[in-house]
């Protein structure tokens, strides 16, 4: 078999918005899980490789930014780099984030996957100004990814989220 083409891609969404995406991405990677030189090194990774970076739940870091590639953003339960002082889903930082050249998509992530019914925790010593700053939560406390979203919990809910999430 010939493969006249090998530059793999799929376009996802419609219109002017449209993203090109490769089949082979970069999975998750939460800024705070891992540091930040290996942040914006997979991320630069994806820029010379031509393909994505999925943030993880972390939120969109500097780090990340520093890379220059193409990015998806993931948006999970805690709503990091996207909610209020109180844990709610916040438009206004959505838009400012989502709007960014690099970001190409924007990936709901439903629940946690490795810790069903249990919610993730990044553990308060490793919460720095900085990871703070980024996710949007306080400085030296433990920071919990809650085990399910409080904007939606049916599959229609859901739906109407995505389309929220669009429009913003």
């Amino acid at each position: 078999t010939h493969i006249a083409n090998k530059d793999f891609r799929v376009t996802v969404g419609k219109g002017k918005l449209a993203y090109d995406c490769s089949i082979l991405n970069i999975s998750g990677t939460s800024f705070g899980a891992i540091s930040p030189p290996a942040i914006t090194s997979l991320n630069q990774a994806a820029r010379m490789g031509g393909f994505a970076h999925n943030t993880g739940e972390g939120s969109l870091s500097p780090y990340h930014e520093k890379g220059g590639g193409d990015s998806i953003w993931q948006i999970s339960t805690g709503y990091f780099g996207c909610r209020d002082k109180k844990g709610n889903f916040c438009a206004k930082t959505f838009s400012e984030k989502a709007l960014k050249k690099q970001v190409k998509m924007i990936e709901i992530k439903l629940s946690q996957g490795a810790k069903p019914g249990h919610g993730g925790m990044l553990l308060a010593p490793k919460v720095t100004e900085e990871i703070a700053q980024t996710r949007g939560i306080e400085v030296g406390k433990d920071c919990i990814s809650p085990a399910k979203h409080k904007e939606f919990s049916s599959p229609l809910q859901l739906l109407k989220f995505v389309e929220k999430l669009r429009k913003l």
